[in-house]
């Protein structure tokens, strides 16, 4: 079989350049020791959309250019990727994504999604909580931000207007454990791990504090993140939840293709298996 993998620009990868690039190159080689010619590129080659995907037997990549990826599905190669490129444009457009996890009752913090078409809820929020940016995916500090009073709500909102970003979305904060997870949904691999055990892009997971060990179900955690997983039509992901003290586990973040990073190895056999699927 012939594939093609795209790395992820370096834009789209703040301070995971190496780990993004990392988990790519092993499911390539996964990959081509199972007797598949496999290519490899960057996604900012793509952008003068020169490049003929439809040479390759299936593709699979990291793409996050929103402008790449809408002429990809122009020219119907969309579901030549193990992620369809769909997908990865809902989990790169947070509104949309807290809006699939709305309308299919993905267990996740309340939140309130902001948009030209008005403001779209699902319960009350005080403080303290979270503001995210809503059209793509998070490239400095402030496009997530904890928030604990109106001043700082105000200046993240000016923030955003200043950069011309007019989706936002407000969700409540749930004080508990942060687990990272990564899964290969279709197939057995699923793996978690504490906040404090990972590489962090901005330091966000040290709000919530040390981890207290609050006891849940990874299986249950599985079931949940493949659920979400199948929602966005994206099998290959990862992902933040927080448990509470009950166990009680809420998705906050959800990715297309993280980097895999404490569970590399395992991932690039997984990934490599949907593949060829």
């Amino acid at each position: 079989m012939r594939l093609l993998g795209i790395y992820r620009s370096e834009r789209f990868s703040p301070n995971m350049v190496s780990n993004d690039a990392a988990i790519l190159d092993a499911v390539a080689d996964k990959l081509r020791k199972l007797g598949n010619e496999v290519e490899t590129i960057s996604e900012d080659k793509l952008n003068d959309l020169s490049y003929d995907i439809s040479k390759y037997d299936k593709a699979f990549g990291m793409m996050r250019n929103e402008q790449t990826i809408k002429k990809l599905m122009e020219k119907n190669d969309e579901y030549k990727f193990i992620n369809p490129l769909g997908g990865i444009l809902d989990c790169n457009e947070r509104v949309a994504l807290l809006e699939i996890f709305m309308d299919e009752e993905i267990n996740m913090p309340d939140c309130a999604l902001y948009t030209h078409l008005g403001i779209k809820s699902n319960g009350e929020i005080d403080f303290p909580f979270w503001i995210k940016r809503g059209d793509g995916c998070a490239e400095t500090k402030e496009d997530v931000s904890y928030i604990t009073n109106n001043e700082e709500a105000t200046h993240i909102v000016d923030n955003f207007k200043e950069r011309n970003i007019h989706s936002f979305a407000v969700q409540k904060h749930i004080p508990g454990d942060l687990v990272k997870f990564y899964g290969v949904e279709g197939t057995d691999f699923f793996s978690w791990n504490y906040a404090s055990q990972g590489h962090s892009k901005f330091g966000l997971e040290a709000i919530n504090g040390k981890e207290q060990g609050f006891p849940f179900q990874p299986k249950e955690l599985k079931m949940l993140a493949d659920k979400a997983a199948k929602a966005i039509e994206v099998p290959i992901y990862g992902g933040d939840c927080i448990i509470d003290s009950s166990g009680k586990m809420y998705i906050i973040d959800f990715n297309d293709w993280p980097s895999f990073t404490n569970c590399r190895n395992d991932a690039a056999i997984a990934i490599a298996q949907r593949i060829l699927q």
